[in-house]
């Protein structure tokens, strides 16, 4: 039905053959009416493109004529004209969104056609315009050799074209340049989906190869710093018990030999002997203390990079929370902006996860990092008083679920929160509201990634303008009978030794 291709034709009597010389004749004077001409000079989306090839004039004014009101899906035709092969090959390649052309085969040779149609197809590279051969001397060009040879999409003899039989060919030709077009766009956006999610891929391969890199370096550089500091800390206890056997034997002389003489109670006083038994065994515990926190920051690094096996392993994620606390401490330290970022712990009993703990402990960097981002952020504009009147705070807190299969880990912040729009696109890939420089959009994205698809788990956010934000972790504790059995034995063992 015409109707439904939103076709419209004013013509009447379809029936006349419009190509023989007996009928309906066509004068060289034949023109365009306004709406031919109007269309001719209208947007190529507003119209679709059609080229008539041929030698024959009369031809040409005679297609015009027969589709002069013709329109498909809303859009009239734009008719491009060209009177040899030669002008056909210049035209197409200037225009190659025609949607289909009428094309002779015989014109300056008697190949002509013929060989515009190879030069679409294996030139141009054009399968896209749908070419309807259409000839007056068929010997010259049997249908049969030439549908088989040529990519062509329709072939008529000339004497068979009535106005109704041009419309339909025009139809079925419009039709399927539509729908190539519309696979060719899709195909397009399924080009750049795969281009994009085999980029998005590489990045996370990318990602993973720097973590597993970094995980390396921080763990050699944990084994290097703790061979001497083992050799520090194993020294520093005899050296203190001897030189409390050095001090105690200097008491014990000043108390035999009260009276020295005056070269050596010169001595003492040039070496203020007294503040120097005093100050050297705190000199000692200092030591010790520092040698104790290096000790531990080691540890923590080795905790917080420890690789991860092809299976999940047992866990301790507050050891992991504490590994990180410690590696971002710098971030959290008073300088000339702000004071200390609070840091209040609310550590439930919760057993051990069985997980991939130097995964975790990545979600937890970029969850802890983002939020004194956040802080950073809401101090902007505020004087360093008016931020120690209202604190910044981080607030961790981990707990069981009533049902005790899951654990829940909770990471909030005071910052300013965020709007509904950005909460929409928080953990889409590349996504970030830092300046550039600053931020890459993959930390919570990978952290997502990590949370759900490798734990199991769910990584939710809850955030309100002017209040903070909250991202909330939960992850099952293990699986099956042995993962009960080690709820109830780590459990117990922490109601023991609390």
């Amino acid at each position: 039905m015409l109707n439904d291709t939103d076709m419209f034709l004013s013509l009447k009597d379809d029936e006349v053959f419009i190509f023989e010389d007996d009928q309906e004749q066509i004068s060289d004077h034949t023109h365009l009416t306004p709406l031919e001409v109007e269309s001719q000079g209208q947007e190529t989306s507003e119209t679709w493109k059609m080229m008539i090839v041929d030698d024959d004039v009369e031809v040409h004014q005679a297609t015009k004529l027969a589709l002069r009101s013709f329109t498909f899906e809303g859009k009239p035709l734009n008719f491009l004209s060209a009177f040899s092969g030669t002008e056909a090959k210049k035209l197409i390649a200037v225009h190659p969104d025609t949607a289909f052309i009428l094309l002779d085969v015989v014109m300056e040779t008697n190949d002509a056609g013929l060989r515009v149609v190879k030069y679409i197809r294996e030139e141009l590279k054009n399968q896209i315009v749908r070419v309807i051969l259409r000839t007056g001397q068929p010997g010259d060009a049997p249908e049969e050799s030439v549908i088989f040879n040529y990519d062509i999409n329709d072939y008529k003899l000339k004497v068979e074209l009535t106005r109704q039989k041009l419309i339909t060919s025009a139809i079925a030709a419009l039709r399927s340049y539509r729908d190539l077009i519309t696979i060719e766009k899709q195909t397009a956006l399924l080009t750049q989906a795969l281009h994009d999610l085999q980029q998005s891929q590489y990045n996370s391969f990318v990602q993973n190869e720097k973590m597993s890199a970094l995980g390396n370096l921080i763990t050699g550089i944990a084994h290097e710093i703790n061979n001497p500091i083992n050799f520090i800390a194993g020294n520093l206890k005899p050296a203190q018990e001897y030189i409390h056997d050095l001090l105690a034997l200097i008491d014990l002389y000043r108390q035999t030999f009260p009276d020295p003489g005056a070269k050596i109670e010169s001595a003492i006083a040039r070496i203020d002997l007294d503040y120097l038994q005093e100050d050297l065994p705190k000199l000692i515990s200092s030591l010790k203390e520092g040698s104790d926190r290096i000790r531990g920051i080691s540890a923590s690094l080795r905790t917080f990079s420890r690789g991860d096996s092809d299976r999940k392993v047992p866990f301790n994620i507050h050891e992991g929370i504490e590994s990180t606390l410690l590696i971002l401490n710098h971030r959290l330290k008073a300088n000339e902006h702000h004071p200390d970022i609070e840091v209040v712990k609310d550590y439930g009993q919760i057993p051990q996860l069985e997980c991939f703990p130097g995964q975790l402990n990545q979600v937890f960097m970029n969850l802890i990092a983002n939020a004194i981002d956040a802080l950073e952020e809401s101090n902007k504009g505020r004087s360093f008083q008016q931020i120690q009147n209202n604190p910044n705070r981080i607030t961790i807190q981990t707990s069981l679920s009533e049902d005790r299969h899951h654990v829940l880990i909770r990471i909030q912040d005071n910052g300013q929160g965020m709007s509904e729009n950005v909460k929409q696109k928080l953990f889409d890939y590349l996504f970030t509201t830092k300046a550039v420089g600053k931020g890459t959009g993959l930390g919570l994205s990978i952290s997502r990634q990590i949370v759900e698809e490798k734990h199991c788990g769910q990584l939710t956010v809850t955030s309100e303008l002017g209040k903070g934000t909250e991202l909330a972790i939960v992850i099952p504790v293990g699986s099956g009978e042995w993962g009960e059995m080690r709820l109830i034995a780590s459990v117990r063992s922490q109601v023991i030794n609390a």
